[in-house]
């Protein structure tokens, strides 16, 4: 019986054969028309990055399911639009490697066909012998009037061909990174690419970076990290804030802007200037502080305000009338006051630092009360965030501003504290229908109670035993 069962079983094999072949063949997805098939195809390519050299992602992974779905996405230049080109040590990597990859590069590069070309290039090696003649920098070199978007990273010297390049070079050209060594500077050739839009640079520049010839009045997104150069005669380049503030006049169609601050200044705020479609603005670094804050921006749509190198946010995730990122140590109590009243609109504010100052902003009972009646700070504020050190309120101070808030027009759904002092009370008994009607409240302590371990540094790396 077993016998007759394994024969059975084989011969329910051999007839299952061909009937699975043909159900393949009539599968649902065989039947989809090429148009629907290429647009699934493009819709599997990254969003936030360009197409990558790997062979499990799209497109390379199309070109591996059967040869249907190779002839589609190899006949279709739209998928093959964008590359980015990781770094590669030319003095270890082998000839013959260096050769295919080259090869495949090219290979790429000519099913885009007469698309237009969004390209990434990191190489930060600096070890091609011959930096004129890098086969990597020629291929993009002989396909230059066909960039849309250029993002170079690495060495200034390895770059240079392509910096080179003039308006005449680049006809299509308006999305433009650049990041160099520090200390090196760039040919400012490429910008003065008209058709310009979207910029960033992080580099040296000699000179004023006011002084770049980029087309400013019709830059939609702009990042400015210029780092200052040391000479004989002294430090050049680099931008304060008002400089900073000069860009926002020079560039009335910004959409997003972030500039770092790499020379010092005591700046005053934001200048007068109309930016009627700019949604986000960053000032970073820590070359600046206001000892007073005035402004006259007018921004009707901004959701983004960040000023300072605030630490990462986790927490605040949801949409955001106007989110304000602040580190307060970038100003004292009044010239912060200053700021909180020229964005009423403020629905999310952070204050949030990980430096300690000598004489930090104080976050205290006083500071906290400005957010109550009848001063009503940030009336439109719905989530607030305090995880500065020099969050200094009491829990008492804690409980009345949450309490206040939650009597306003619009309530409070969200608070969070991080204190560097043990609980004085707890709060949370009297938060509690607040909480069930969806108010969060995350509170963190420092330690109550002081500790001694008996076993500290017994088995560390310095350990005796």
């Amino acid at each position: 019986m077993e016998v007759a069962l394994v024969q059975l079983k084989e011969k329910r094999g051999l007839l299952q054969k061909p009937i699975d072949a043909h159900r393949a063949l009539i599968s649902p997805m065989r039947l989809i028309p090429q148009d629907i098939l290429l647009e699934i195809f493009l819709s599997c390519l990254p969003s936030k990055h360009n197409a990558l050299m790997d062979p499990n992602e799209a497109p390379l992974l199309l070109g591996r399911i059967c040869r249907h779905w190779r002839s589609v996405a190899y006949s279709a230049p739209m998928l093959w639009s964008s590359i980015h080109i990781p770094p590669l040590d030319h003095l270890s990597t082998p000839p013959n490697i260096l050769t295919r990859l080259e090869r495949f590069i090219g290979t790429w590069l000519e099913r885009s066909a007469t698309c237009s070309l969004s390209v990434s290039l990191f190489d930060f090696t600096n070890s091609y012998p011959i930096l004129e003649e890098n086969p990597l920098i020629l291929e993009l070199f002989a396909v230059s009037r066909r960039l849309r978007s250029l993002s170079l990273a690495g060495d200034a010297d390895l770059m240079r061909p392509l910096l080179q390049l003039g308006p005449e070079d680049l006809p299509l050209l308006k999305r433009i990174r650049i990041r160099t060594l520090a200390g090196q500077t760039s040919s400012t050739n490429i910008l003065q690419v008209p058709a310009l839009e979207d910029v960033a640079l992080c580099t040296t520049v000699i000179g004023d970076p006011l002084a770049l010839p980029l087309p400013w009045s019709q830059l939609t997104n702009l990042r400015l990290d210029c780092y200052r150069r040391w000479t004989g005669q002294g430090v050049e380049g680099g931008l304060d804030f008002d400089a900073a503030s000069t860009v926002l006049r020079k560039c009335p169609n910004l959409e997003r802007c972030e500039i770092r601050i790499t020379k010092p200044s005591e700046p005053l705020g934001l200048p007068s200037v109309d930016l009627p479609r700019l949604h986000t603005l960053i000032f970073t670094g820590w070359e600046f502080h206001f000892p007073k804050w005035s402004s006259d921006l007018v921004a009707p749509n901004l959701r983004a305000l960040q000023i300072g190198d605030v630490l990462p946010d986790t927490e605040l995730r949801t949409h955001a009338s106007l989110r304000a990122d602040i580190d307060p140590n970038r100003f004292v109590s009044s010239s912060l006051v200053e700021l909180l009243q020229s964005f009423p609109a403020i629905s999310h504010l952070r204050l949030s630092s990980d430096a300690y100052p000598p004489h930090p902003v104080a976050l205290d009972n006083k500071f906290m009360a400005l957010f109550c009646p009848p001063h009503n700070l940030c009336p439109m504020m719905a989530e607030i965030d305090l995880v500065a050190p020099s969050a200094g309120f009491s829990d008492a101070a804690a409980l009345a501003f949450i309490k206040a808030r939650m009597t306003m027009p619009t309530s409070l759904r969200r608070f969070q504290a991080q204190f560097c002092r043990p609980m004085e009370f707890d709060i949370m008994p009297e938060l509690q229908s607040f909480i069930s009607d969806g108010l969060r409240v995350d509170l963190k302590y420092a330690p109550a109670t002081w500790r001694f371990g008996v076993r500290d540094g017994l088995d560390g790396p310095e350990a005796f035993y």
